[in-house]
């Protein structure tokens, strides 16, 4: 009798994560090797709190390869709209219906978990508060913990003790340092399940206001936005001490409201600094290099003139691109966008906003009536949360050095910079993390070129603790913005895969390693043809998830042992 009755409640304790099995999506162009789940996590513990995950499982080896959590920035953007947009498997066409395969994508060694943070975002919702928009650095960190704690224990617990990183973009340079400072308490003192914490990946991350403001001036600058007798204006009029104008502490001419846009206080030296802060109109600042030529105007503030700043996001554009479909290669030119990927940065949020908002792919992603009913509709953006959100901590030093610590495992950090963006550059942060090497005696190893198919793809540089234990590597992109997956994705795909797999004895990191991925991976074959599909591996297929298989296994061995 008990071996029947655990037969009977062995499927009603896996049965959380499979209940998140997506088995199909709508207008799937290929034949992924992968299982995705989406469904929702407990953010708090009165269990009102619901933020929505979205897994999609290694392509490699989804029973020991880590777990990689994803954090979109913002304040307000979702991290589904980054899997879309930027580093998960799907891309969407420009039409909204259907979905091609980004062959770059970062589930190729790791079981990407995404997380729509904090509550309000995406598919996230308060069930006692419609259209909730209330949110800090405090708040989204213990929403943030809470999610993975319940993650690991209810939800996904096939993961409970697998090694997993934390990874994000933007604003996640506040989300991530103090969620880990929060995971170390946890693990420190048992309170949270997984012992597992290798690491954390911050891109273009937003970490130290001081830092970051003065060297976007610097790089303004240093890239042709002003002219010289401007800039000997600036020497004259913004020093704060001193002769050398690196050490110049623009930030005393500035104001803000919020603590994350910034405008002039009026004075001559904030007047000649404050522009170098958004670029001109008609301009990307999350690309210096990228264009849009057919797109929407992009009119940003004059922050010369007293107005708000602009927000850490890419600006709406039109969805007006159709691609060309002609015999003729000349028409192939891809005239209206200086990137790679048929002007992809240009139409893509409003292709997945979209694509998320039809009904079908909400029914495929398990999103239940109580957020249609309270949201209406997906955004990438929640505006709301960034206009009411007021910064708390102006710099993560302190929470970069208690993880270094009082952490007592091996630990690395990799700050990872797009270095064509002028919103979170690679300067500001390139500084900050010298300053917590500095703090905690750590060698400062060479900075050497890294390698993409034997062309540069940019400069790293590590510092090592004196024991090796923990490591801190400053990596540039090149020719990358703020949304490095989407500019370069397969110099990034490499890079993140190297950071999780260290090869070198040492500890240290060779990011010109391209043993682990395909540097020109074959793309997956297509569904009818490529005329696409609701298609997804289906439980019983040789991609079956690994509850599933240990839950037909343990079921078989129970009633064969009750025979």
């Amino acid at each position: 009798r008990l071996l029947l009755c655990l037969v009977l409640l062995l499927p009603a304790l896996l049965a959380v994560g499979m209940d998140d099995l997506v088995t199909s999506l709508p207008g799937l162009l290929f034949k992924p090797n992968f299982q995705t789940y989406s469904g929702y996590v407990n953010a708090n513990t009165e269990e009102t709190w619901k933020m929505h995950y979205w897994l999609f499982e290694s392509r490699n080896d989804k029973d020991k390869d880590p777990v990689l959590v994803w954090l979109n920035g913002g304040p307000g953007c979702s991290s589904v709209a980054g899997m879309f947009e930027e580093l998960g498997p799907f891309y969407v066409k420009f039409d909204g219906n259907s979905l091609f395969e980004n062959v770059h994508s970062w589930n190729q060694r790791a079981n990407v978990l995404a997380l729509e943070s904090p509550i309000g975002v995406g598919f996230s919702y308060d069930t006692k508060t419609a259209n909730y928009s209330v949110a800090n650095d405090d708040q989204t960190a213990s929403q943030n913990y809470q999610a993975l704690k319940d993650f690991f224990k209810r939800v996904q617990k096939t993961y409970g003790d697998r090694d997993f990183y934390l990874s994000g973009e933007s604003y996640a340079g506040i989300y991530i340092p103090t969620l880990s400072k929060l995971l170390v308490k946890g693990i420190k003192s048992g309170d949270f399940p997984n012992k597992n914490f290798k690491g954390a990946a911050i891109g273009n991350g937003f970490m130290d206001v001081p830092k970051l403001m003065n060297s976007l001036v610097l790089w303004g600058n240093y890239h042709g936005r002003m002219a010289v007798e401007d800039w000997d204006k600036v020497k004259s009029e913004c020093s704060t001490g001193g002769s050398d104008v690196e050490k110049y502490d623009f930030t005393k001419y500035f104001k803000s409201d919020n603590g994350m846009d910034f405008f002039s206080d009026g004075s001559v030296c904030g007047n000649l600094t404050a522009p170098m802060l958004v670029l001109d109109d008609n301009m990307d600042q999350y690309n210096f290099y990228q264009d849009c030529y057919a797109g929407t105007s992009i009119v940003l503030p004059n922050v010369g003139r007293g107005a708000k700043g602009i927000k850490r996001r890419r600006p709406k554009r039109s969805a007006a691109w159709k691609f060309a479909d002609s015999e003729n290669p000349a028409n192939d030119i891809w005239a209206d966008s200086t990137d790679t990927q048929q002007g992809y940065p240009c139409w893509n949020e409003d292709a997945v906003t979209f694509y998320l908002n039809r009904a079908d792919v909400q029914d495929a992603l398990h999103i239940p009536q109580e957020w249609r009913d309270s949201r209406k509709q997906w955004v990438d953006c929640n505006d709301p949360i960034y206009d009411q959100y007021h910064l708390t901590y102006t710099t993560t030093y302190g929470f970069f050095n208690y993880v270094l610590m009082e952490y007592d495992q091996p630990f690395r950090f990799l700050i990872y910079n797009g270095d064509v963006d002028t919103v979170c550059n690679y300067l500001g942060d390139a500084w900050l993390m010298r300053d917590v090497a500095n703090n905690n005696d750590m060698n400062h190893n060479p900075r050497v070129q890294w390698y993409f198919r034997n062309q540069s793809a940019g400069y790293s540089q590590n510092y090592q603790s004196k024991d090796g234990s923990k490591n801190i590597d400053i990596v540039t992109v090149k020719g990358a913005g703020h949304f490095v997956p989407n500019d370069r994705p397969g110099p990034s795909a490499q890079m993140i895969t190297n950071f999780m797999f260290p090869q070198q004895a040492n500890g240290m990191i060779n990011y010109s390693d391209d043993k682990l991925v395909d540097p020109v991976p074959t793309p997956l074959p297509l569904v009818n043809g490529g005329n696409g599909g609701n298609s997804s591996p289906k439980p019983g297929d040789s991609t079956t998830s690994s509850s599933t298989t240990v839950s037909l296994f343990l079921a078989m061995i129970i009633v064969a042992g009750a025979m």
